[in-house]
């Protein structure tokens, strides 16, 4: 049985990735909605519609993480 080895976390990192996250989420919600308005049943959005989203949002991820937002790389741990 193998044991867990303990992990830190910088505080600024799991900051980031949650920010990241929720860039990422609110993305493809917006961008399936949207795509659904434009479909035969503008009320009803599918898993199509996200995954298709999601492939979209995708490409402007990289764009936010490097960007960098109101995170540094400062080393405080949690």
């Amino acid at each position: 049985m193998r044991e867990k080895a303990e992990v830190r976390i910088d505080i600024e990192a799991a900051k980031a990735l949650i920010h990241w996250k929720s860039l990422f989420a609110d993305e493809v919600a917006s961008r399936a909605k949207r795509l659904a308005a434009e479909s035969s049943q503008p009320q009803h959005v599918t898993v199509s519609h996200y995954r298709q989203a999601a492939q979209i949002a995708v490409r402007s991820l990289p764009a936010a993480i490097l960007d960098g937002g109101p995170f540094s790389d400062d080393h405080k741990v949690a």
